[in-house]
């Protein structure tokens, strides 16, 4: 049952990735609000990198602090997700005019930044309802929820909002209020979802012992550097490195099928759903064979395949359809590789480490992550877009060779 708590939070945020971050709310901003598209994406990634910094200098520090009382993770949580919820609301003020530019930026700062650290609490907990026996299909299960749960959430908004000449409660579109009320929608889907596992962790789950002496800078670098890296500190450089690679894939998957073969907006999406359905099925099987198995088998194989897709991709796939099965087949294994590295550094850590070490998780995931889109972004402007994606494969072969030299777990 814990399981099943667990993956309604996955499912709850996967409508604020989607929506608010990669595909409506950023749109908009960028086309009504600023009026450019060139440089109101430019705004929304500066802020979004300038959140990201914040984030990873911030991350461990307050994780160290939730680790201080038992409660500490769920209780940060639970602020992290409903500041998110709140601010995700103040998007409805955000009229397409030039003079909420700065309001619109504020909110979506703060708004990211509640969201990401919620997450990394809600990662603190995965050892809290799991064992060592199911905590790979815990995972899993919970990444699968968010897969899935992408699919409804953008059909409910494209079909009700977007398309439609008369929307859903009649919604002035001259002034843009379908777009506007579409994070009202986001923040009652995280609100309903989450709110279950809140409770249920809130009152059932254990929590183990508070964490008591030495300094927080000192339990920090303890976790990753004990005279030399420690198994902790070696899985995270190397997660640092391929995370490069995978955020590349997501964020940029559209920018080069649209490029490089045509894909128009309806086959995007198309590609989108078709992918979140696959990454589901993925992502259960993967957390399966990550208790069958081990999390750094599961992260090894997933490279050694995601880096056949770039090749493929970059040098041999010459038609639509071809680019199409081969997204699928990364949709396959980039949720595994997400849920396999959670699950890798979920077992890495002692209980009362787990709000810092998840810190340090999501500082790795920030602290390099313009590396990959700078590789590639210049790659492709000196060459081709084929280039920059093949690219990508040298982060997989470096965060490969450095895999090997974890711990087994």
């Amino acid at each position: 049952m814990s399981k099943f708590f667990y993956g309604l939070y996955d499912l709850a945020n996967s409508a604020y990735t989607m929506i608010i971050i990669t595909f409506v709310t950023s749109a908009y901003f960028a086309n009504q609000i600023v009026g450019d598209p060139q440089i109101g994406a430019a705004y929304w990634q500066w802020t979004a990198g300038l959140c990201g910094i914040v984030i990873a200098l911030t991350g461990p520090f307050i994780g160290a602090l939730a680790d201080k009382n038992p409660k500490g993770k769920i209780n940060y949580l639970i602020i992290f997700t409903l500041l998110c919820i709140l601010t995700t609301c103040l998007f409805w003020f955000s009229k397409p005019n030039a003079n909420y530019i700065l309001f619109t930026l504020i909110i979506f700062f703060i708004s990211n930044y509640c969201y990401e650290l919620g997450t990394l609490f809600y990662n603190s907990l995965l050892k809290s309802c799991s064992n060592e026996k199911n905590i790979g299909k815990t995972s899993g299960f919970a990444f699968s929820l968010g897969y899935l749960g992408s699919v409804p959430i953008i059909l409910l908004v494209l079909y009700f909002f977007i398309l439609p000449e008369t929307t859903l409660f009649n919604l002035n579109k001259n002034n843009f209020e379908h777009i506007r009320f579409v994070p009202l929608i986001v923040a009652l889907w995280f609100l309903v979802f989450s709110f279950p596992m809140i409770i249920y962790f809130k009152n059932k789950i254990s929590y183990g012992e508070s964490s008591q002496t030495k300094s927080f800078y000192k339990k920090i670098i303890e976790l990753v550097w004990k005279k030399k890296f420690t198994s902790t500190g070696k899985f995270l450089l190397a997660r640092m490195i391929y995370s490069d690679a995978l955020i590349v894939l997501i964020a940029g998957g559209g920018v080069y099928a649209s490029g490089v073969f045509a894909f128009t907006p309806k086959d995007l999406l198309q590609l989108a759903i078709a992918a979140n359905i696959v990454a589901f099925v993925g992502v259960l099987i993967g957390g399966y064979l990550n208790d069958k198995y081990s999390s750094k088998s599961i992260i090894l194989f997933c490279i050694i395949v995601l880096t056949g897709t770039v090749v493929y991709g970059a040098l041999i796939a010459q038609t639509k359809t071809q680019f199409f099965y081969n997204v699928m087949v990364i949709s396959l294994f980039i949720g595994s590789i997400q849920s396999a590295s959670r699950v890798m550094m979920t077992k890495l850590l002692y209980q009362n480490d787990l709000g810092k070490g998840f810190g340090l998780f999501s500082l790795s995931g920030r602290v390099t992550a313009f590396a990959g889109p700078l590789m590639v972004g210049t790659l492709t402007y000196m060459y081709s877009q084929r280039i920059g994606f093949l690219s990508l494969s040298f982060f997989f072969i470096i965060g490969f060779v450095l895999m090997l030299s974890v711990r087994n777990v």
